[in-house]
């Protein structure tokens, strides 16, 4: 486990995903976990059942169940960005920053132009004490969508 020096708390952004209703719409599902737990007894190949289900489990503070089950996503989705970046999330919260940052990274390979990848990396540098690498990263996710709020406000705590 990294030691971080965080002066502050950080909170990471999720990846929301999205997933078809019936009309076709997309729409940000978010249900109980119980609910993704009987969708993957039906199909256990459902990535999106996995992806939504570690986003509950995450939710809920169960950091261990939510990297299975994103870990699950991933090995049936691997070009997922947001299955990559909602696990480096449960990384980050259990504090293994080094994983958070591996796991960042792959989503940035898969998506290059993910403001949110790069705010959380931010948010990743800072928590280990490298404010350089953090400030790089959060004007970076300003570049691609000058409207995040996050990047700005750690950009302006950092004094940068």
């Amino acid at each position: 486990m990294v030691e971080t020096r965080m002066t502050r708390p950080l909170t990471f952004s999720l990846a929301l995903w999205q997933s078809a209703t019936h009309d076709g719409a997309d729409q940000i599902q978010e249900r109980p976990i119980s609910d993704y737990t009987k969708a993957l007894e039906s199909d256990p190949n459902n990535a999106a059942a996995y992806l939504g289900r570690g986003t509950a489990h995450l939710k809920a503070f169960n950091f261990d169940s939510a990297i299975a089950d994103f870990t699950k996503a991933i090995e049936l989705e691997p070009n997922d960005a947001s299955a990559y970046t909602n696990r480096g999330s449960a990384h980050y919260e259990k504090g293994e920053l080094a994983h958070a940052i591996a796991d960042l990274n792959k989503a940035l390979e898969i998506n290059p132009k993910s403001a949110l990848v790069y705010c959380n990396l931010g948010w990743t540098y800072e928590a280990m004490g490298d404010e350089r690498e953090a400030i790089a990263h959060y004007r970076k996710a300003l570049e691609i969508d000058p409207s995040l709020e996050a990047a700005r406000d750690n950009l302006t705590l950092l004094g940068a």
